[in-house]
């Protein structure tokens, strides 16, 4: 046993012979965490399955080695990895691990990185206690489950922590992958850029992915490998699931028809399930980063009426590898894509509106709402309609309004027609 886990640290730690890990791609995200590393705060990064949080460890921990630290001071542990269950129902034995570590290396660790953390019961207790006595100089942890910062966490480490969202790949760090950084990038190559958005709509940017070449059938039986990951272990297992056979029809029948609203009486109806029981389950989806809950946006605080939702996928290539049968609804994967770009460029309280008309998303940033409608390709036809939509919001001021199309661009009154690629990649 011993022996096995000693082979497992040293095959987690290749950095401790001084060399940095190759072959990873820059993250937006690594330049934010950088400007904290100084500061003893815990750093969190929670995010979903396969979204590159361990890569972001990898990245940081060759910034540590640039900034002249001994590799032997950090130390990372996967705690998926199965010679680590003795420690998942009893985190002092993570101690014990780390005094294993300090034998082996002769040196004491500084910095401790701790992927998918949220297998080890009360894992809290122990950040609190080595950060209250200072036991290292800096704790990152990552999780695969937004729930990880609440209750017990959220109480015991309040303002000990920063906390970040790890996702796919965004739309912008996927044209700068292929180096579209500007305007005239986009123009020249604009053939090109189409090509790619093509693919980024069917295929999603997880990062294994879009980085490596693969066959199509390749990339179905990947996707479908997260999928069923996510599902089993941070779905029905993390939460004690006890039908999941009803679980896996309701999250089938969520992504099935995403974008479409609902009532909670209306999908235990459609599940042949309770109203309840279809909330909790929408809850575990949702905080396992699978899919987004939305609601309708609310035109008055004294408003009672009940909450209509609507459900977004993460990423389009996990929803069309699963069996959806998205390939010809490029007006649903667009809208998707829209949805999950705007929370990767800090857009906040997103919602949608239906009252005397639709208007596909309505969200905050600095404190101003702004309003999004998407249509694939505008026309003469549903012009009207698309316009229409902005005018739902009464006398709500809005700061913008914004007609995301796939490759049309133009101005109609205030309201400005722009390629998604543009708006969210290069403008």
């Amino acid at each position: 046993m011993q022996w096995d886990m000693e082979t497992t640290l040293l095959r987690l730690n290749k950095h401790w012979d001084g060399e940095k890990y190759l072959s990873l791609h820059e993250r937006f995200l690594v330049e934010n965490l950088k400007k904290k590393k100084n500061l003893p705060h815990i750093q969190v990064l929670t995010g979903i399955r396969r979204s590159g949080k361990s890569a972001i460890f990898r990245l940081m921990i060759n910034d540590l080695m640039d900034s002249r630290i001994n590799p032997k001071e950090i130390l990372l542990l996967n705690l998926d990895e199965p010679v680590f269950t003795n420690l998942w129902n009893n985190v002092s034995e993570l101690y014990k691990v780390i005094e294993m570590v300090e034998r082996i290396t002769a040196v004491k660790v500084s910095y401790l990185f701790l992927d998918e953390v949220q297998q080890v019961k009360d894992w809290e207790l122990f950040a609190k206690g080595a950060y209250d006595t200072q036991r290292f100089r800096k704790i990152y942890i990552t999780g695969s489950n937004s729930d990880l910062l609440q209750n017990k966490f959220a109480t015991l480490l309040s303002g000990r922590y920063f906390a970040n969202t790890v996702r796919p790949l965004s739309l912008k760090e996927l044209l700068h992958l292929h180096g579209f950084t500007d305007r005239y990038s986009s123009l020249s190559r604009r053939t090109e850029l189409l090509r790619l958005m093509d693919q980024y709509m069917e295929w999603g940017s997880f990062p294994e992915i879009v980085l490596n070449q693969m066959d199509e059938s390749v990339k179905i039986e990947l996707l479908n490998n997260y999928y069923e990951s996510i599902v089993l272990k941070d779905c029905i297992v993390y939460n004690q699931v006890r039908d999941a056979s009803l679980f896996h029809r309701l999250l089938y029948f969520l992504i099935s028809n995403a974008g479409s609203p609902f009532y909670y009486n209306s999908l235990a109806k459609a599940v042949k399930s309770n109203e309840n029981t279809s909330r909790n389950y929408l809850a575990y989806a949702h905080r396992s980063y699978v899919i987004s809950d939305i609601t309708n946006f609310s035109f008055s605080l004294k408003e009672d009426a009940r909450a209509q939702h609507k459900v977004y996928g993460i990423d389009n290539g996990l929803m069309n590898a699963v069996g959806f049968q998205f390939l010809q609804r490029s007006g649903m994967l667009l809208e998707n894509t829209v949805y999950n770009e705007l929370v990767n460029n800090g857009y906040s309280t997103i919602s949608f509106a239906r009252q005397n008309g639709e208007c596909d998303f309505i969200a905050q940033k600095e404190n101003q709402f702004h309003a999004f409608q998407v249509c694939y390709e505008l026309n003469p036809l549903n012009q009207s309609r698309e316009m229409a939509g902005f005018n739902v919001f009464g006398k709500l001021p809005l700061a913008s309004k914004t007609l995301l199309t796939y490759n049309q661009e133009d101005s109609i009154d205030d309201v400005r027609v722009i390629p998604f690629w543009q708006f969210f990649g290069i403008d």
